[in-house]
């Protein structure tokens, strides 16, 4: 019974993390737009900072979750997480709008400096986000709820988001070949667009709680 129970808890994760990946968000825009300006390896680098800086979050809450709580609950804190985050979505969203026009050739090999800036970039979006925050939070709590191991569930929330985004990263650049340049290049600016209207949604919500 106890096995049939962790089976549930792992479909369950894996539910949650299919509709996690289904949403358009930050990650999902920073994912398509290093597929698009740089390669296929790229994107799944940024796509691997971005589940590094989930493993992050899970152990933290997880295992800090009583403290966790007692930040969150105090206004201060919760208002500095929302500015702090939103400011940084924000900015980093403005930056990726000043991406300039430019033609990448066939024999164009990225250095490794830029495989290590997608890294960061996908840690980063997904890390400066509070909403990141809460989610594992409210997991780690919903977790230490259940009487089965709490690492079914992450398990198969994080194959869930790994194939989603693995699978972004994948098609990608096959974008490129539909589209023609000049379309690329605003699909990238619409990406920096997004991501800083998330940033200001952040601050606006911190500002109004």
């Amino acid at each position: 019974m106890n096995y049939l129970l962790s089976f549930v808890l792992l479909g369950e994760g894996m539910l949650t993390g299919i509709m996690l990946t289904l949403m358009v968000g930050p990650v999902t825009m920073i994912i398509v737009r290093n597929g698009l300006e740089i390669n296929r390896t790229a994107a799944i680098i940024a796509a691997s900072g971005t589940w590094f800086s989930d493993l992050f979050f899970i152990a933290i809450t997880f295992w800090l979750t009583a403290s966790v709580n007692q930040w969150v609950d105090d206004p201060k804190i919760k208002l500095a997480l929302y500015l702090i985050g939103g400011s940084g979505l924000l900015l980093m969203g403005l930056w990726m709008t000043w991406v300039k026009k430019k033609h990448v050739d066939d024999n164009y090999h990225p250095t490794s400096l830029k495989y290590t800036q997608s890294f960061m970039a996908g840690f980063l979006v997904n890390s400066l986000s509070p909403f990141t925050l809460f989610f594992w939070l409210g997991s780690a709590v919903f977790l230490h709820m259940q009487s089965e191991e709490p690492m079914y569930y992450y398990a198969g929330l994080m194959i869930a988001l790994a194939t989603g985004d693995f699978t972004k990263a994948w098609l990608a650049p096959k974008l490129a070949v539909w589209l023609k340049e000049k379309y690329v290049y605003w699909i990238q600016v619409i990406a920096g667009i997004t991501i800083a209207m998330v940033g200001g949604y952040i601050i606006y919500l911190g500002l109004k709680a």
